[in-house]
């Protein structure tokens, strides 16, 4: 048995968009999101491209899914298809978040996707009444707003809110669950049905005569840590309880200083020579990220993953560097060193780079015996931000891009992977 007076008690909702993309479409079509038929896809010109979001009319009346493939969509003619529109579907979300920004701090605000987030209301009460009716207020200025709709979870911790969102406030508009409420709405459900447990962990629990969430919190814990490992054990029991001690508020500054990334998915087989052209792609981008947010890096990481075709699994090398810096310059020495020490000779099919450990820019010293050359890559990598900040990403690029192997030109004109 769990005792919850220990436990932390706030005051967390979970908003859902409903069908964000979709919804966004249909507002946008000046048609009802909750009845038009609307599927948004890859590229109309692709049979196969995925389906990235279907309204609730087409999900129940046709069955097609975020997943399904646009030759699966019937032709009827009342159905809308359209391209993604990323750009939108972002500024979008951004104009979300600043509305809830209205009713808790910043810090208060946890995004997980650009559809959902976290919210927590603690002390909120004797402005906008108990967490249901502000979470309610939230979801009619948004329905007001900008005409879309919404579902809620809310509970004591970010695990519940989500869980009973899913279970039960997509389905009904908002739903809350208690400590004392898990026996009776979430014990019976599927394991399937849990956040988290995905269909290979299904498979092991059910192996084992687990079936129902409640069966996970009455199998004995030290079972589940021989089963899954002490960490996995752990979390799946004490999750089937309910307890979850993840902060619900957050820290702004740490969220930077833990670093960034970025990579991509090549169309093609790659050779190692030809990589050295993406990774200075994205050594750039890294950079000039580090740059606006007046950060530097000590240790860079990068990543490889190989052709199927190969059959070989892929590497993922660190290094940390002598002195933080945030000129693409180093990063892409950095990451050529470790391309070099994988020894790498099959074909590359994804790239990823890495940096952490950031540090203010005022860490940054300049090497005395080297010269101005760091003091103008700084200046010129300035420069190239406020180039792109002014007249757009594309505005200003390296020669390489324009090679068989370069992809920044057609990145530039996308986001997440969907033209804007």
């Amino acid at each position: 048995m769990i005792d919850y007076s220990k436990l932390p008690q706030h005051e967390v909702a979970i908003i859902d968009m409903r069908s964000f993309y979709a919804s966004i479409e249909a507002v946008d079509m000046g048609l009802d999101p909750l009845t038009t038929l609307l599927a948004v896809v890859g590229d109309k010109n692709r049979p196969g491209s995925v389906v990235l979001a279907a309204s609730p009319a087409l999900k129940k009346q046709f069955g097609i899914r975020t997943g399904n493939r646009l030759y699966e969509i019937p032709p009827d003619p009342r159905i809308h298809v359209v391209n993604a529109r990323m750009g939108l579907y972002l500024d979008t979300s951004m104009t979300i978040t600043k509305l809830f920004n209205q009713y808790v701090p910043q810090e208060a605000i946890s995004t997980y996707s650009c559809d959902e987030s976290w919210i927590t209301l603690d002390g909120t009460a004797h402005l906008y009444g108990s967490t249901r009716e502000a979470v309610q207020r939230i979801q009619k200025d948004i329905l007001i707003q900008l005409g879309l709709p919404s579902a809620a979870g809310i509970g004591p911790n970010k695990l519940l809110a989500k869980l009973v969102l899913d279970n039960y406030g997509k389905k009904t508009g908002i739903a809350e669950c208690t400590y004392q409420d898990i026996p009776r709405l979430l014990w019976p459900l599927p394991v399937e049905d849990i956040w988290g447990i995905g269909r290979k962990l299904k498979k092991r629990l059910n192996s084992i005569g687990i079936y129902q969430l409640g069966d996970i919190a009455h199998f004995p814990l030290s079972k589940l840590q021989r089963q899954f490992g002490n960490l996995m054990g752990q979390q799946l029991y004490y999750h089937a309880w309910g307890v979850d001690l993840s902060p619900v508020f957050v820290d702004i500054k740490d969220e930077i200083r833990k670093g960034f990334s970025n990579g991509i998915t090549l169309m093609r087989n790659y050779s190692v020579q030809e990589v050295s052209t993406i990774i200075l792609e994205l050594t750039d981008h890294i950079a000039s990220r580090m740059r606006q947010t007046h950060t530097a890096t000590k240790t860079v990481t990068l990543s490889l993953g190989y052709s199927k075709d190969d059959g070989l699994k892929g590497f993922s090398r660190s290094k940390t560097l002598p002195e933080a810096t945030n000129i693409a310059k180093p990063l892409y020495n950095t990451c050529m060193e470790l391309l070099r020490s994988a020894n790498a000779r099959a074909s590359i099919r994804n790239v990823h780079v890495a940096v952490s450990n950031l540090v203010p820019e005022e860490a940054i010293q300049m090497d005395l015996f080297s010269g101005p050359t760091d003091e103008k890559l700084q200046q010129l990598g300035a420069t190239l931000d406020s180039i792109q900040a002014r007249f757009g990403g594309s505005a200003i690029f390296r020669a390489s891009s324009i090679t068989n192997a370069g992809t920044f030109l057609g990145r530039s004109q996308k986001i997440g992977g969907h033209y804007e």
